[in-house]
């Protein structure tokens, strides 16, 4: 690989990264939320689902919240975004994990919402959002569905 190649691809992997605890608002018809904001989607609340966060690191931001009654359809997966190095002398493939969310707005309309999950959230949000919901999370695929199981 060339040198141009390899800083093309290391500024790929640094625009695409989000810490491991965080959420990315990557797509939907949410015009609320800003393109690619990244924060946290917050469960606490047992009636509404919120996802907040910053504007570039700095203060200032926004919230997004629905109510858990209103969401209709929970689905994950996840696609292979290149391979990296795991510090342990291996290369891997890194893996994004992705949530949609579509749900009824203010006058009964169908809307979606889709994020990138930080692997340290992927685990436990899932879970906490069947149980609010009382829905059944929908796996794109078989992988999708060993890694939602563990």
């Amino acid at each position: 690989m060339t040198g141009t190649a390899w800083v093309v691809l290391a500024f790929f992997q640094v625009i695409t990264y989000i810490p491991p605890e965080a959420v990315q608002y990557v797509g939907g018809t949410v015009t609320a939320i800003p393109q690619e904001a990244v924060g946290d989607l917050i469960t606490a609340d047992e009636k509404m689902l919120s996802f907040t966060w910053t504007e570039g690191g700095k203060s200032g931001g926004g919230e997004w919240r629905i109510p858990y009654d209103r969401v209709t359809y929970l689905g994950y997966g996840q696609h292979v975004a290149g391979r990296g190095w795991n510090g342990k002398g291996m290369w891997t493939n890194k893996r994004r994990h992705y949530l949609t969310l579509q749900f009824k707005d203010d006058q009964g309309k169908g809307q979606a919402a889709v994020f990138m999950v930080g692997k340290k959230s992927i685990r436990a949000l899932p879970k906490i959002l069947e149980l609010r919901t009382g829905l059944k999370l929908q796996y794109e695929d078989e992988e999708a569905r060993e890694v939602g199981n563990k």
